[in-house]
């Protein structure tokens, strides 16, 4: 499974990281590399992360150790990541 990255998702990597290095640069570090290991794992069973229930396409698995969520679409034999969101962020809200 080929991972793609939305740029609001290398977006979210990004902000995740430059806020949590400006407290802790080695923190920052494993927070990032948790989040990418946990796309890596889910490109490799990607139908097992949860479906949303409002957008069916729209799946979403939890990063091992953080309270991340990372909000992907699984097309063909692509992974597309979307978004990556803390957990105690209200959630979006959809149309």
């Amino acid at each position: 499974m080929r991972v793609r990255y939305a740029a609001r998702a290398r977006n979210d990597i990004e902000e995740i990281y430059s806020y949590i290095a400006k407290e802790n640069p080695h923190a920052a570090k494993r927070v990032k590399a948790a989040i990418l290991a946990t796309i890596k794992l889910a490109a490799s069973r990607p139908y097992t992360g949860i479906k949303n229930a409002r957008a069916t396409e729209l799946r979403s698995c939890l990063v091992f150790r953080y309270p991340y969520r990372i909000h992907y679409l699984v097309r063909g034999q692509d992974m597309l990541i979307l978004h990556i969101r803390h957990g105690a962020r209200q959630p979006l809200k959809t149309p």
